[in-house]
């Protein structure tokens, strides 16, 4: 059968949840939808809907009929019903519902129902099971459900044939909420605007609380919008309604449950007009001024029963209104909650909103105040409850302005004069109620200008008066007819004033009807004086001038000052760019009062030889231009000036002597003249030079002046120069002058003419001298030198300058390079004179080998540092012509062995230390020992030294040379060193920081000042070397880089320092201290100095006397106290406060189960007892305890001062607490102390609680053991308080011995209680020992026997099986002692759940 399917069927699509689109349901239809049954739902299922094909299939593939007649699209099979649904069910019952399958083809097809596992759903028979279904035939299927709980569940079947497969959903709808809200609501007529509301009584009739929400559309509003009603509860639900619009209207209050579910009540209003009016719609005030206000009032009519609520507006349409918000919203935040009230300056009413009750009317305060002097309108709206539109109101009102007049309109002034100031007076008269505001407007002429109102604004007081004050200074002359406006405020026209009239100018004359200077001489001033007069009543102001006068700079006056001789003015080619001004006016303007006068000066200093004709003219300011001419006449006249005596003979002359004649200048006229002696031109190539001091003068009428001439030779023989002197305003050529003299050189003798030196040392200077003697008054220049190019003589001074009749000695100095016969030549030239041979004669002796002259006088290194090898260099040349061997050795010991190898001029300290000479040998040496000089050559040696000790050190080198057989001595060096430990002065050996940390304060950097000088007599350098959190900065605090180079010290110098600490180097707040070294390093020497570096920060800090501490377990509601020592360590003061940290994890506090007081067990060897437990009590979990606390709470500890802490344990029934208590410090860390406490009842088991001794004899003592052991935590005492108090050994009858009868045991520990008992009589036995533990009931053991004579046995086997049946069953009934352990177990764990409510406060002191 299975044979048409094909072989893999794919799993189909699990719709979950899916669920139809839910019709509109009204509350009543889905109440009464929810109460239906399942079989009363599938009942009621009227709609049937194919369902959707999920797996389309083949159908020629998989089966032999090829026709069907369905639609390929659609199933070919109808379920029914379309959808299982249970409800109503009941939890734990079985519901079954069947499900018919029609086949709704022609063909018939195989149908299999698969229903994939689940533990509620079940398909009664197999599954996947294949019927054939004929066409138009049905097959059935029943669907079984188990439900466990109320709630929904969802499932479905899948419905699978050769042509398609499709499914068929299962639903169980579980628990519902339903709200018995009303089908439809309907609120009648209201008032538009107005809020209705209508109130609702709601109740949860369903079977599951109500997780609502509640909406609707507007008009209408709902509250509550959501929230959660029980089962069986009730609610208020208020809806509102609130038109804004007149009419009908309506809209659904949806109720959505959280199941999905959502329920429609319709809702119903019609909107209406109230009668609601205004009593009337226009109101119209009188005129009225400005700054005045005028009051009527309008009635607001209410006829309806509501409270109208209204508020004035400025615009009719509400959608105007709501545009403009809506703009405004993202701008401005305030607009949001802004009413928009009517507001304006000019009509204004009360108030602007409020409300009117039932059948009430409102009155409104209308009020006009104008501003300005002009018909005034505006519409206002009254938005009121109850009305659709807003009702209208029209204001309408006229304002006045004020009514300022001019006293009179017109004024005429008359003729005046020009610049004189003339006042009159005018009035504004006020005629009107209100004050009048007045301002003059600028006029906008020139002659309007001139005019001053005072005051110029003001207010003209009701019915007075305001007296205007007009000044008038006319500036231009003429007739004027001015018009002037005074501004009104709120006043359409201006109050008018035209003033007209005519303006005079000044006369005025000269006293001299023209001004003659006569001749006067070129360049001197010559000054003439007038007067002018003003005969007007008015100033006049005035201006001077001479029309054809120069333009250019002020004229030359000899007088002033006389021009330099290089000025171009004494050149015959000399013409200026323009002009000269050559007339002066003093004063050129000015101001003549009211018939007064002005004295005039006007000065002429020609500069132009000729007649003059010109002209004084006269402007007036406010007149007119050349209103007045004074004539002016001239003439200029330039002196001829002669020289006396045109050619001056100065003779014979030394060169460059100055030499001095004196030359004649006469003038023959009858006017002063000026003359200058030009400078010499070309001086440079000039073979005399001339010059004097009076180069310019004056020279006056009729008379002659003395110039002096200075003249100077430049070079030999007869010389002539031509001197110019120059006369001011003279036209042509300059006057001559000639000079002449005859120039000679210096005279100087030199001896003596030949020098012979003798036998001299070779390499060694030796010196003779010569003299050089002027015989005349000039100085002489001379150069003296060798002749030949390679000379062994030198001169001292070869060349200088012999002062006047003195002598000048010469030396000549010989330095002989060989031992042979030199001669030489000395040739001397007198600058401008003659040369001089002097002949030169030596011979050499000695040795020809040269050296530094240092090692003749001795080599003094002076200071060294020891350790450090020291060196000088130098070097010896062979400056003969023979080969020389040479060798060194010390004074006072062996000869020097030569080294294979020259040793290296530097190296490390390990090298230094390898050439420290050993004992006995001699400090310095030379090296190399030997060598062998070339005539010519030059050898560099070197002197090496080095101490290991600070010492002084003073040693003689020997130098000896072999010159073929011969060997002597040829030189000694004394050598002196002063070996010495580098010494640094540290401004302290030792830094120390100390910083104390307020709880204010801020860590910062610390600085400490470091000098460091050099106080030996070596530079040296040294590298620095500190360890953080110390850093060594630079004077300026500046870190020093960590690659630094090592930094040197010259003597005497001192480095300055700071050593900076960081007190942050940790993130901690206790107390530290850091000390580290400074090491100082010399790079020159092994020697290092140290400092040491300290530094301390401090915190509020405490030093507490434990870290922990522990309670133990104590009985349980009792309280317990320890004490703890809590000291203040530090520098500073320390405020804290202690606070209580509880964790469920690290510090818990929980309750445990209460322990069996008494738990006894079978005694191994006594036999079986049964077992006793006390009482387990139940934990009541209280909502707040407090475990722990500690005093004080706070406090401040000052530095030394300890303080006594007391921690106090309060032992709540079965509690065990772990917190820690934490220690804030301000300032400063947090200390924590670890608080455990425990808190029990002595736990306790006796291992047997009967004793049965059996038969025993009568008189003897009998023995057993009690073990009693502490199962518990908290150490207890015991005692026997029945047991005898005799020994042991000898008891009394009958009374039982209990060994030891007290003691006390501890936590997990056994004490074994040995039993004594002495019968004493024959019989059964029966006694109570007791044992008292704590303050618990004490236990009883009983002991039993019975006491027979000595002789007497009996058999006990009874008794022994009895034991071995109780044991037996204890071992095959474990589920007792199983059930014991589990209920302390669970006990337990309910404890430790509760412990999350409970809260440990410190006990506040």
């Amino acid at each position: 059968m299975a044979s048409g399917f094909p072989k893999k069927t794919p799993s189909p699509r699990l719709l979950l949840r899916e669920r139809l689109k839910p019709e509109t349901l009204t509350p009543s239809a889905f109440q009464e939808e929810m109460s239906l049954s399942s079989k009363q739902r599938l009942a009621r299922a009227k709609k049937l809907s194919l369902p959707q094909i999920v797996q389309p299939q083949d159908k020629r593939e998989s089966s032999h009929q090829k026709l069907s007649a369905a639609d390929p699209e659609k199933s070919s099979f109808q379920p029914c019903p379309p959808e299982v649904v249970f409800q109503n069910y009941t939890p734990g019952e079985v519901y079954e519902v069947p499900v018919v399958l029609r086949n709704r083809d022609k063909v018939p097809h195989l149908m299999k129902v698969t229903l994939e596992s689940s533990p509620y759903f079940q398909l009664v028979g197999p599954n996947d099971v294949c019927r054939k279904v004929p066409p138009g035939l049905s097959t059935t299927v029943h669907v079984l459900f188990s439900p466990w709980q109320n709630k929904d569940y969802f499932h479905q079947l899948l419905c699978t044939t050769e042509r398609e497969g499709f499914i068929v959903p299962i639903r169980a709808i579980g628990a519902r909420a339903i709200l018995d809200f009303p089908d439809q609501l309907d609120f009648s007529k209201c008032p538009v605007k107005y809020s209705s509301q209508k109130t609702l009584v709601v109740r949860n009739v369903g079977n599951r609380a109500a997780h609502y929400q509640l909406s609707t559309q507007s008009p209408f509003s709902v509250l509550p919008a959501m929230g959660v009603l029980g089962v069986g509860d009730t609610m208020e639900v208020t809806v509102g309604f609130q038109p804004l619009k007149t009419g009908d209207c309506s809209a659904s209050l949806v109720v959505h449950y959280d199941t999905g579910e959502d329920t429609h009540t319709s809702l119903h209003g019609r909107a209406v007009d109230a009668p609601i009016r205004l009593d009337r719609n226009t109101v119209t005030f009188d005129k009225t001024y400005i700054t005045v206000s005028n009051r009527t009032a309008v009635l607001i009519h209410n006829r309806s029963n509501i409270t109208a609520r209204f508020q004035w507006k400025a615009v009719d349409a509400g959608e105007e209104e709501d545009q403009l918000e809506l703009s405004l919203q993202s701008e401005m935040a305030k607009v949001r909650g802004d009413p928009m009230l009517f507001s304006d300056d000019i009509f204004s009413l009360e108030p602007k909103e409020g409300e009117i009750g039932p059948n009430c009317s409102a009155e409104i305060s209308v009020s006009f105040k104008p501003q300005e002097a002009r018909v005034y309108e505006r519409a206002v709206y009254c938005d009121i409850s109850g009305r659709q539109n807003r009702l209208p109101l029209l204001l309408t009102g006229e304002g006045l302005g004020p009514r300022l007049h001019s006293y009179f309109e017109e004024l005429n002034i008359g003729e005046v004069s020009l610049r004189v100031t003339h006042r009159y007076k005018a009035a504004l008269l006020n005629k009107g109620p209100i004050g009048a505001p007045f301002s003059l407007i600028p006029p906008s002429t020139a002659m309007g200008s001139c005019f001053t109102f005072l005051p110029q604004e003001g207010i003209v007081a009701p019915h007075g008066f305001q007296l205007i004050r007009i000044s008038f200074c006319p500036t231009m002359l003429g007739e004027f007819e001015e018009e002037f406006c005074f501004r009104v405020t709120e006043s359409p026209k201006p109050v008018t004033l035209t003033i007209r009239g005519s303006v005079t100018g000044p006369t005025f004359h000269f006293d001299v009807p023209a001004l003659h200077f006569g001749d006067v001489s070129f360049g001197f001033p010559h000054t003439l004086k007038c007067c002018l007069y003003n005969t007007s009543l008015v100033h006049m102001a005035f201006n001077l001038h001479i029309p054809g006068d120069g333009l250019g700079g002020p004229s030359i006056d000899i007088s002033d000052k006389i021009p330099n001789p290089s000025s171009q003015c004494w050149r015959k080619e000399a013409q200026g760019l323009s002009r000269p001004r050559e007339f002066t006016i003093s004063p050129c303007s000015g101001t003549v009062r009211a018939l007064g006068s002005e004295d005039i000066k006007v000065t002429l200093c020609s500069n132009t030889a000729g007649e003059y004709k010109r002209e004084l003219v006269l402007d007036v300011e406010d007149v007119g231009k050349k209103v007045l001419a004074l004539p002016l006449t001239a003439r200029c006249i330039v002196p001829p000036l002669r020289v006396l005596d045109p050619v001056v003979s100065f003779r014979h002359c030394y060169l460059e002597v100055p030499y001095e004649k004196k030359l004649t200048l006469v003038n023959d006229s009858d006017f002063p003249g000026c003359y200058c002696v030009l400078p010499q031109e070309n001086k440079e190539e000039a073979a005399t030079w001339y010059c004097t001091s009076m180069a310019t003068g004056i020279i006056e009428a009729r008379g002659s002046v003395q110039i002096p001439i200075v003249l100077r030779a430049r070079l030999l023989g007869e010389c002539d120069v031509t001197a110019e002197l120059a006369v001011l305003g003279r036209g042509g050529s300059p006057l001559e002058i000639h000079l002449e003299c005859v120039g000679q050189g210096p005279v100087v003798y030199v001896y003596p003419r030949e020098i012979n030196f003798g036998v001299i040392p070779v390499l060694k200077d030796r010196t003779k001298t010569f003299y050089l003697a002027n015989q005349c008054d000039i100085p002489a220049t001379f150069q003296a030198k060798m002749a030949g190019k390679r000379s062994c003589w030198r001169l001292e001074p070869s060349e200088g300058v012999v002062p006047p009749n003195t002598e000048v000695v010469v030396r000549v100095i010989a330095h002989l390079s060989d031992t042979l016969k030199f001669q030489g030549e000395v040739k001397v030239s007198i600058e401008n004179s003659t040369t001089t041979i002097i002949s030169l004669r030596a011979v050499g002796k000695g040795t020809t080998i040269a050296m530094d002259e240092s090692l003749t006088s001795g080599i003094n290194l002076k200071s060294q540092f020891s350790f450090t090898p020291c060196y000088f260099h130098f070097k010896m040349t062979n400056t003969g012509r023979r080969i020389h061997r040479l060798y060194w050795s010390t004074e006072g010991f062996g000869t020097f062995r030569p080294r294979t190898r020259p040793p290296a001029l530097g190296g490390t300290k390990r090298k230094a230390a390898s050439q420290i000479p050993r004992p006995g040998s001699p400090v310095f040496k030379v090296q190399p020992l030997q060598v062998e000089l070339r005539p010519g050559q030059t050898v560099e040696m070197v002197l090496e030294g080095c101490s290991s000790t600070a010492q002084e050190v003073k040693e003689r080198l020997l130098c000896h040379a072999r010159v073929g057989s011969v060997k002597e001595q040829i030189v000694q060096v004394d050598v002196t060193c002063k070996f010495i430990c580098p010494v640094v002065q540290m401004s302290s050996r030792a830094i120390t920081f100390r910083v104390e940390k307020k709880p204010s304060d801020v860590l910062t950097l610390q600085y400490q000042p470091l000098s460091l000088k050099n106080t030996c007599s070596l530079p040296f350098s040294i590298v620095l070397d500190l360890e953080q959190p110390f850093l060594i900065c630079s004077a300026d605090q500046q870190p020093l880089p960590a690659d630094s180079k090592p930094m040197t010290l010259d003597v005497g110098e001192e480095l300055h320092l700071c050593i900076q600490f960081n007190p942050a180097y940790e993130n901690s707040l206790h107390s530290r201290v850091a000390e580290r070294v400074l090491r100082i390093r010399f790079t020159e020497h092994p020697h290092e100095e140290q400092i040491t570096v300290r530094g301390e920060v401090h915190f509020p800090n405490l030093h507490l006397e434990t870290k922990a501490v522990d309670f133990g377990c104590i009985m349980n509601d009792t309280e317990e106290m320890l004490f703890m020592r809590m000291t203040n360590c530090g520098p500073l003061p320390v405020r804290y406060h202690w606070s209580f940290l509880t964790d469920r994890q690290l510090n818990p506090i929980r309750f445990i189960p209460s322990p069996p007081k008494f738990k006894p067990r079978s005694s191994k060897n006594e036999g079986v007892f049964p077992r006793r437990y006390s009482k387990i009590e139940s934990v009541k979990e209280p909502t707040k305890i407090q475990v722990f606390s500690v005093r004080p709470s706070w406090c401040v500890l000052e530095p030394g001062e300890r303080e006594l802490v007391i921690f106090t344990f309060f032992g709540h029934a079965n509690i065990m607490a772990r917190v820690k208590a934490l220690c804030h410090v301000e300032g400063g860390p947090t200390y924590e102390v670890l608080v455990t406490g425990q808190a029990s009842y002595p736990s306790y088991q006796l291992d047997v609680e009967e004793i049965d001794w059996g038969l025993q004899v009568f008189n003897k003592v009998l023995k057993a053991e009690v073990t009693l052991q502490n199962t518990g935590v908290l150490e207890f005492t015991y005692v026997v308080p029945n047991s005898s108090t005799d020994t042991a050994a000898n008891p009394l009858p009958g009374v039982p011995v209990v060994v030891p009868r007290t003691g006390s045991i501890a936590p997990g520990k056994k004490q074994v209680l040995e039993v004594y008992y002495l019968p004493g009589k024959l019989g059964v036995f029966c006694k109570t020992v007791q044992v008292q533990v704590a303050s618990l009931d004490p236990a009883e053991i009983f002991l039993k026997g019975e006491g027979t004579s000595p002789g007497v046995t009996k058999d006990l086997p009874s008794m022994l099986k009895e034991e071995e049946e109780v044991v037996q069953e204890e071992e095959e009934n474990p589920e007792e002692e199983e059930r014991e352990r589990d209920e302390s177990v669970v006990l337990e764990s309910r404890m430790e759940s509760r412990m999350e409510s409970l809260i440990v406060t410190a006990e506040q002191q």
